[in-house]
């Protein structure tokens, strides 16, 4: 979930916001043979780290128009990060594992967060009226849910999700095989 401003925002000096801060990397793992998290979100600018904690190697990949990579076979480290210069959804996908996919959202605002459940917390939010969007891999991908929020301090905003829009869980890693870590 992210946040445009519908007014000019005013940030008052002293106040230090998700803008000004220095944000460490992003980062989305490959523990288990799955990606974690499954759905993430970042904002233009970030740079994103793939760490493999598994015992088997990956070669993380994606086409996707915002940001179209590859990571080949890497296992049990963490290859170098990789920067995200335009907003929109990028698919990830793994050459090796088909099963695993995660989508990482990239948006073109300081302000945004991940649903836990139903809500989202905003911390140091300047006041004012804001249009609120909402993507989640259930939704058409061309399209996004959009309320107003009219911000004024409260640091949890609800979202509940359209009765259409039933959360599905990630598809689950197959049992592992005993010479799988041998494989690559």
């Amino acid at each position: 979930m992210w946040l445009q401003a519908l007014k000019p925002i005013e940030i008052q000096q002293g106040n230090t916001t998700a803008a000004q801060e220095a944000k460490p990397p992003h980062i989305i793992e490959q523990k288990d043979r799955q990606f974690s998290p499954y759905i993430s979100v970042t904002q233009v600018g970030s740079d994103i780290q793939f760490p493999n904690r598994d015992n088997t190697a990956h070669h993380v990949y994606s086409f996707s128009e915002p940001l179209s990579f590859e990571l080949p076979l890497f296992k049990k480290r963490t290859p170098a990060p990789i920067r995200v210069d335009k907003p929109g959804l990028i698919a990830l996908g793994c050459n090796i594992h088909d099963w695993m996919i995660a989508y990482l959202l990239v948006v073109d605002s300081p302000f945004y967060g991940q649903l836990q459940g139903h809500s989202v917390e905003f911390n140091d939010l300047p006041h004012g009226k804001y249009q609120a969007l909402l993507w989640h891999p259930d939704i058409n991908s061309a399209q996004v849910l959009k309320t107003e929020l009219n911000y004024q301090g409260q640091k949890i905003f609800d979202w509940p999700m359209p009765q259409k829009v039933v959360s599905r869980a990630q598809v689950r890693a197959p049992a592992e095989r005993l010479d799988e870590d041998d494989d690559y």
